[in-house]
């Protein structure tokens, strides 16, 4: 058997106003320090706003929900802004239940979508 990387992939660009971080696959236990990583070194670089595309996540757990909140307490303390954009429908509903999603700035664009 052969060691399977971290099923999470991120893609980075830079947009106006700020950067996008489009998430794909898993963000779990396995691969969430992948997304805490690219969050830091954002934030350290001085970027003003950092938008996490999530419609492409296939699932995430609990520990991805921690290091969403983290990367937002980390953005805080370096003068950024961490908005959530696009959600899958797993996502979205595991922000619902545990409540996380009323702690997270959302793109206004996605307020009105369901």
């Amino acid at each position: 058997m052969s060691a399977n990387p971290p099923a999470l992939r991120i893609r980075s660009e830079a947009a106006a106003g700020g950067h996008v971080l489009t998430l794909s696959g898993e963000l779990d236990l396995a691969s969430a320090g992948v997304l805490d990583t690219a969050i830091a070194e954002l934030c350290t670089d001085g970027a003003e706003l950092i938008t996490l595309e999530m419609g492409e996540l296939e699932f995430m757990d609990s520990t991805g929900l921690r290091s969403v909140l983290v990367g937002q307490e980390l953005c805080e303390v370096n003068g950024c802004e961490l908005m959530i954009g696009a959600l899958s429908p797993q996502v979205r509903r595991l922000f619902e239940v545990s409540g996380v999603g009323e702690k997270l700035t959302f793109r206004t664009d996605l307020a009105k979508d369901g």
